[in-house]
């Protein structure tokens, strides 16, 4: 193959890896994961993945859910591939706390060993650190950080920014003012989290769904993933905890979850009553 072939096949490539099939058919491909079962797998996307990334991703989402949809292994595998083939990329993750952060490191890593095995090569890294890889091949970068450092990511230029259990941090609104400026005008920045009551990511969300920020929301109940055996067997488990950890809708997640002034059931009693407003005809008094 001639240096134009070679040229032409490489662009394309490229451009491949920005459509949903070339990133799930990268994934799938490249990449195997540890199941709920601790087997190491091929990375096989879910439905609840494939619905968002073929359906909903927008380069500005917000996403509340249920747990353990599988949200964070695709995102970390779709800043990986940047880390493998965009040069000079950066992919910063913001954790809620330090063994989560060590833990989506740790996914990371193994994403980059099963790329490894297959190509029979090995990535080279420069920086191999507790937060953060240096592909020293393209001088991609790969960050992984807390919420409890509100400066983290904040000087540098952001490919893609992922902030993950964003409800759960303390100071939200300073993270996404200090990394959140400064993603590149084409960059892909998601917020991932389950509910946890009322707090700035309440605020957040309530704004992205009045159209008053830039983030696009999507909320993907427990019943889009789990079937009706699992979820029942579960209610029986988690008694009145059942709703915080597998909702059918945004409301129900919130008022389930967190700290609350009022009774949770008082207010869901009262949610249940609530009439729609008019929004035709004339009243007269």
């Amino acid at each position: 193959m001639g240096q134009l072939e070679q040229y032409i096949q490489q662009k394309q490539n490229k451009e491949k890896l920005q459509t949903p099939n070339g990133k799930k058919d990268y994934i799938e491909d490249n990449f195997k994961i540890v199941n709920k079962d601790s087997q190491v797998v091929p990375f096989i996307l879910n439905k609840i993945q494939s619905r968002y990334l073929f359906e909903d991703k927008t380069n500005q989402d917000i996403i509340l859910k249920a747990r353990q949809q599988g949200f964070s292994s695709l995102i970390l595998a779709i800043f990986t591939i940047d880390f493998l083939e965009t040069p000079y990329s950066r992919s910063v993750v913001v954790a809620d706390i330090d063994n989560n952060s060590a833990e989506m490191l740790d996914k990371v890593k193994f994403y980059l060993k099963t790329w490894e095995d297959k190509h029979k090569k090995k990535v080279k890294l420069k920086y191999n650190s507790r937060n953060e890889l240096f592909n020293e091949e393209n001088g991609a970068r790969y960050s992984i950080g807390t919420a409890q450092n509100t400066e983290f990511g904040r000087s540098k230029t952001i490919t893609n920014l992922h902030l993950s259990e964003a409800a759960f941090y303390r100071y939200l609104r300073k993270i996404i003012t200090g990394a959140g400026q400064a993603i590149t005008p084409s960059g892909y920045f998601v917020i991932e989290t389950t509910a946890n009551g009322f707090n700035e990511f309440k605020d957040l969300w309530d704004d992205s769904e009045l159209g008053l920020n830039n983030f696009k929301p999507h909320f993907y109940k427990a019943s889009d993933f789990y079937d009706e055996d699992f979820l029942t067997r579960k209610k029986k488990d988690l008694k009145e905890m059942f709703s915080q950890e597998y909702p059918e809708t945004a409301e129900e997640a919130f008022l389930s979850s967190g700290e609350l002034y009022f009774s949770k059931e008082a207010l869901k009693v009262y949610q249940s009553q609530i009439i729609q407003p008019i929004t035709e005809g004339v009243i007269y008094v």
